[in-house]
Order: structure tokens, then sequence, then C-alpha cells
């Protein structure tokens, strides 16, 4: 028969039950189940609890503590579900569970080198002088922003209309003198909300209905269909602007729709920076039109009259302005219409850059295209020096440099000045001559 020993553990802890002679002073262990609840904790209470026990010395800085080990049962006792705290002790004392690595936390701050929340700059009162100040400065750094933000005297005379009292004489000469003075925004593009419009008024071109326009595309083809479609493609095949915003069948369309007229090579040109500044084909069908049969007729007549009338009065304008230039240009080079025919047939749409073509013709359309012969004058004497000195002035003038709206405009106006009466009379008419 085999004797059972009790363990001396659970004999100690019987015998300290015995000892005790009044029962409510006798000490229970804990619950089990209370003590796995209170050392089951996570990694992040125990970050906070050091955390704050650090805070309170200010920054000393204490290990973290370990956590409690859990608690373990024997296998006998564990088949009726209660643990063994004694067992448990003893376990966990022969084999310590591994102590997770917390990284190093870095030591508090003390409260009087810690950063003070500032008012934000949103939150501080703005004084009037400083808004007017900031104003200003925002305004002074739009040339490329939108183009609303600051409007010129132009625009404001465009868009306001004329005041109370003034004739429609009035308004259109406070539009001229407009564009001289302050110019038409516009992006570094040529791009302008109102440019189109602008040359729609000073034209006095009547609203077009698209259906009017539609009607023309839909007759098909015009009968100068072949030429159309050879000069498309080498519309100003190298202007990346015009190619980015400007369509070959865009073009061919609004040709065809012309062409039902009379189609001379160069018109496509003419059309180009219609096209370009537009907000639609219809606008720039109704521009184009007007500028063919109401200010340079004779330009498209197979003649060709008005062309060369203006060719000649490039000669005469020249020789009254440079004497010496004109002589230098007829033993070199020859006559205007050697180097400047293009030059009159498009009103100066074949010099780039196009941006610049577009503030060239917002003169033209304000103060007349006849003027354009006078603007190819003074390109001529803007490139005088480079003329003396080119070895070739002829392979110089087949591509005349990139134009200068601004000082071709400002030379131009001092040369009309000084024409004669008669000179000027007959600029004015030869493209509207038959």
């Amino acid at each position: 028969m085999t004797t059972s020993h009790p363990s001396p553990r659970k004999a100690a802890s019987r015998a300290d039950l015995r000892a005790h002679a009044d029962p409510s002073s006798v000490r229970l262990p804990e619950s089990p189940e209370k003590r796995t609840l209170r050392s089951a904790k996570s990694h992040t209470q125990l970050s906070s609890t050091a955390a704050s026990q650090r805070g309170s010395r200010l920054g000393a800085r204490v290990p973290p503590p370990l956590p409690p080990p859990l608690p373990t049962t024997s296998s006998r006792d564990g088949a009726s579900g209660v643990s063994n705290p004694t067992v448990t002790t003893v376990n966990a004392t022969a084999h310590p569970p591994p102590v997770p690595s917390l990284p190093p936390i870095p030591p508090i701050p003390s409260l009087a080198s810690m950063p003070t929340r500032q008012r934000a700059n949103s939150d501080a009162p703005v004084l009037a002088a400083d808004r007017q100040r900031s104003s200003r400065k925002s305004a002074s750094v739009l040339p490329n922003g939108p183009l609303h933000s600051r409007k010129t005297s132009l625009e404001v005379t465009f868009r306001e209309g004329p005041r109370p009292g003034m004739s429609a004489a009035a308004s259109v000469s406070a539009l001229r003198t407009s564009i001289l003075t302050s110019g038409v925004a516009a992006t570094k593009e040529g791009m302008s909300d109102y440019r189109v419009y602008l040359w729609l008024a000073l034209l006095n071109i009547a609203p077009l209905p698209t259906d009017n326009y539609l009607q023309l595309i839909h007759r098909g083809r015009s009968p100068a269909h072949a030429k159309i479609a050879n000069d498309v493609f080498r519309t100003l095949a190298t202007d990346t602007l015009f190619k980015r915003r400007v369509t070959d069948a865009s073009l061919t369309r609004l040709l065809n729709a012309t062409a039902q007229e009379p189609y001379l090579q160069g018109i496509n040109v003419l059309s180009a920076p219609l096209l370009y500044a537009s907000r639609s084909e219809t606008q720039a069908y109704a521009l184009l039109s007007t500028l063919l049969t109401s200010h340079i007729p004779s330009y498209i007549t197979p003649t060709m009259s008005g062309v060369h009338r203006g060719l000649d009065l490039i000669d005469r304008i020249l020789a009254l302005r440079e004497p010496n230039l004109s002589g230098f240009l007829l033993e070199k080079v020859g006559p205007a219409k050697v180097y400047a025919f293009a030059s009159v047939l498009t009103l100066s749409a074949c010099t780039p850059p196009l941006p610049e073509v577009l503030k060239l013709w917002d003169f033209l359309f304000a103060f007349g295209v006849h003027l354009n012969i006078v603007c190819v004058v003074a390109q001529l004497i803007l490139m005088k020096q480079k003329l003396y000195d080119s070895p070739s002035p002829t392979k110089l003038l087949r591509s005349f440099p990139h134009l200068d709206a601004k000082g071709v405009i400002a030379l131009t106006l001092v040369i009309v000045r000084d024409l004669p009466d008669d000179v000027y009379a007959e600029l004015v008419l030869h493209g509207r001559r038959g």
C-alpha cells in the first residue's frame, strides 16, 4: 500500500491555517482570475504608466517596470479548473517569462523649456493699413495671373461702356486711346478674355448667327478645296502655339466657307490669328469675311491690285523717311515687291511671334488696317543696321526678324504724323479701290 506524502508546501499552508485561532483573521490567497486580469497589461498602458512616473519627477529617467508573470496551473489541479497560486509562484521563479524589449523613451523636457502655443497668423487681427499694403502687393504680381483680378483702363472702358452723355464716336475714340496707352491684357501666349470682342466692336461687326456659318459648312467642299488642302498644313507650321490651339480641320472649314468667293494663297495665313484669338469659328469667319469684303477687297482680286499699290507705297514712304536706306535696298535687293509681298497680303501675320502679331492687330483694327503699309516700313527702319551689316540683305529680308509690336507701333505713329496729305489719302484707299 502506497503511502501518500503531502507536499511540504501544502503541509505548511495547512499548518498556517491551523495556527490562526480566529477564522476571520485568515487571509486567503488572491483569486487567480483577478491576478490574471491585473497582470495582462498592454504595452501602451505600461508606457503611459512609466511616462507618468517620469513626468512627476520632471525628467528623471526610470526604466519601465517588467510585466508580472502569467499564472500557470499544475497538471493535477488543472483538471478541476482551479489553479494553485503557490505552485504558480514557484514555477514563475524557476522559469521566468521572456521580457519584451521596449524602445527607449526620450526624456521629457522640463516645463520651462516646453514651447507654448502661439496665435496663428490667420487668427491675428489685420489692421486696415496692413490690409491695404497686402492688396497692393498682390496686385503688383498679377501679370501672369487671372485677367479679371486687375482691370486695365481699356478693359474698364470696353466692359462698362460709354459714360452717360458720351456719344458713340467719343466712346470709340476712348477705346483707341486706351489701346495705345494700356493695351489689351493678355497672357504671354497672347490669350485674352475680351480681345475678340474688342476686334468685333472696332470693325463694327454685328453678331453672326451660328446657323449661317453652319449653312456654309454644309455646302461641302468649295471649288478651291484642292488649293486649301495644300495650304492648310503649311500654315504657321513652325508655330507651336498656333498648332496647339488651332486644328487643321478648323482652318479647313473656315477657308472652305470663305472660298465660296475667289480664294488666293495667303488667305490661310491671314485667317490664322483670327482663329487663334476667337472663341468660335463663327467669330473668326465674321472677322475674316469683313476684312476681305470691306477693308481690303482689292487684295483678293485676280490681279491683286491692292497689294501692288501697297508695295508701291512702301517704296515711296521709305524714300521720304529714310532715303539712304531706300537707295541701299533698291540697289542691293530691289523694290518692295521682291521682299514685302507676304507682309502686305497677310497684314504682317507672316512675321512671328504670334502674340506680337495680335498686339499689332489691336492697333490696326483700332486705327485702320491700311496702316500695315507703314508698319512694314517701320520694320525695315528698325532693322536698318542689320541690313547694312549683312553680306546678303536679300537673304535677311526673306524672313523678317521677330516682330516687336510696341516698337513698330511707336515708330509708325511718328511716320504717319509726317506723311504728306496726298500720300496719306492714297494710303487709306489703297486696299479698298478696285
